[in-house]
């Protein structure tokens, strides 16, 4: 399996667990997952050049998930418990 496609099942699989953490209602930390795994799609996207004219928005669109999943993580930490 290549890099692009590790990344596109490494996201699936962060969306899928996103669902279950939908389904035992923790909303806060389905959106992490939802947005970690879409910046995995996204860098995938970009590894595998399948929009070779969007890269720069691809990369605008991947860091902006990072820092959403980023930042939803600090929020957790720091509201739990």
């Amino acid at each position: 399996m290549n890099k692009a496609g590790i990344q596109y099942f490494v996201g699936g699989l962060m969306l899928l667990f996103s669902f279950y953490q939908i389904y035992i209602k923790e909303y806060w930390e389905a959106s992490m997952y939802i947005a970690a795994g879409l910046a995995f799609i996204t860098m995938g996207l970009i590894k595998n050049d399948v929009f070779p004219r969007q890269r720069t928005l691809l990369n605008a669109l991947s860091w902006i998930f990072i820092l959403l999943a980023v930042f939803l993580f600090l929020f957790l930490v720091r509201t739990d418990g």
